[in-house]
């Protein structure tokens, strides 16, 4: 028996492509296009601009299997909108167990038949819902997969659930004393061949060592550490990864002089001196001049030399050289707005001011001639040297004036 699918198509706002006119008709047709006007008609609210209505559509002659349904309206002159489509599939309509559950079995990785598994005795029950003890005492270890399924009372069994797991080897208890402990890095010398570790017989261990890293090259490595009890029998391998470095160089001399630089090194003592008292170390403020420094982004290095000729690394800061800003010197004797659009210098509408070094005043504008939506409002001044400003600007909203309800409550 197969399914009967019902669609509820709703919110197809398909009508808004064809603006100009009304929705005349709507069709609807599964797969294939059989032309313009050929689909099958829905009913629809007559002379509408824009569709948003939920349809009953029947899938009855459909085969089982994955369909796709397209959907197109016309307008009053003929025009036709783009489909709009859903993809959907079709089922057999699964059967509906009236029967109770009698019987259920499991097996592992391979079906034996039905009612050739490991039996579970149930009791006569529409829906199981229990839990079950499973042996894998047989099984070896390894990844494995349980087979679950149940039988009704008219002798049909279900499809079966499964479960992926795995079975692990029963981990060694050791019950013998840890006698013996060494390391080695990087590469496995063999059991017993690696630097002995003085312990004592504990049952556990847990104690810090000094290891000596002293023979190891510059670099990345891995020191590992394991122990034996007395039944000899060693333990897994517990690791480490570290680093070994250059020692760094301390210095023992005062710091002698100073330079700094711009975004390339000239080379060492080829910077910019700064005079500085000879010091263990510096921490000083210093008064550096940018001054000949073209406009954008940079960087300054600054780096020290001690008595004994050996020079720092460097200290870096990263900083921008920008325009200086014009300085207003004369006094504010015009101000104008305008909307969205800049009309020009002096082509805004005027607003009056007084003759004054700074602007700081509420003035009431009108948006009354605005459309409603969204707007922008541009604010700009002009000083007694007939220089403009750059223009301020907000982002508002007009609403439609809600309507007063004037009829009384009764």
């Amino acid at each position: 028996m197969k399914a009967l699918y019902t669609f509820f198509l709703g919110c197809f706002c398909v009508g808004v492509m064809l603006a100009q006119s009304d929705i005349v008709s709507v069709e609807y047709f599964f797969d294939t296009d059989p032309g313009i006007g050929n689909g099958i008609i829905l009913d629809i609210d007559p002379d509408i601009d824009i569709l948003d209505q939920n349809f009953n559509i029947s899938t009855t002659g459909l085969s089982q299997g994955t369909h796709r349904l397209f959907l197109r309206v016309v307008n009053a002159d003929g025009s036709s909108s783009m489909y709009t489509h859903k993809t959907f599939r079709i089922y057999d309509m699964p059967a509906t167990n009236s029967a109770d559950i009698v019987e259920a079995e499991f097996f592992f990785n391979t079906d034996p038949g039905f009612g050739n598994g490991n039996i579970r005795t149930v009791s006569n029950a529409t829906v199981m819902d229990r839990n079950f003890s499973f042996s894998t005492a047989g099984l070896p270890v390894g990844t494995h997969k349980l087979y679950f399924r149940v039988k009704n009372s008219n002798n049909e069994w279900s499809m079966y659930t499964y479960k992926t797991f795995r079975k692990s080897d029963v981990p060694l208890t050791n019950a013998a004393d840890i006698v013996e402990a060494e390391y080695y890095f990087n590469t496995d010398p063999g059991l017993g061949n690696g630097t002995n570790i003085d312990v004592a017989d504990v049952a556990s261990l847990d104690e810090n060592f000094n290891i000596t890293t002293s023979g190891l090259p510059i670099g990345t490595h891995r020191m590992f550490l394991r122990v034996k009890n007395s039944d000899n029998r060693w333990s897994m391998y517990a690791n480490k990864t570290f680093r070994v470095s250059d020692v760094p160089h301390i210095n023992l001399f005062d710091i002698v002089e100073a330079e700094y630089y711009f975004n390339t090194d000239p080379g060492l003592g080829n910077g910019t001196n700064i005079d500085v008292a000879d010091v263990a170390s510096l921490d000083e403020n210093f008064n550096i001049p940018t001054s000949g420094l073209p406009i954008g982004t940079h960087r300054m290095f600054l780096r020290v030399k001690n008595s004994d000729n050996f020079w720092s690394l460097y200290a870096n800061k990263t900083f921008r050289v920008s325009d200086n800003p014009d300085t207003n010197m004369f006094d504010i004797v015009e101000a104008e707005y305008y909307f969205n659009t800049d009309p020009g210098l002096g082509n805004g509408t005027n607003i009056d001011v007084a003759d004054v070094v700074s602007l700081d005043e509420n003035f009431s504008i009108a948006t009354s001639s605005l459309a409603i939506g969204t707007h922008r409002m541009f604010m700009r001044v002009k000083n007694s040297n007939n220089s403009w400003s750059m223009y301020d600007n907000k982002t508002f909203r007009v609403f439609d004036v809600p309507e007063i309800n004037t009829a009384s409550i009764v």
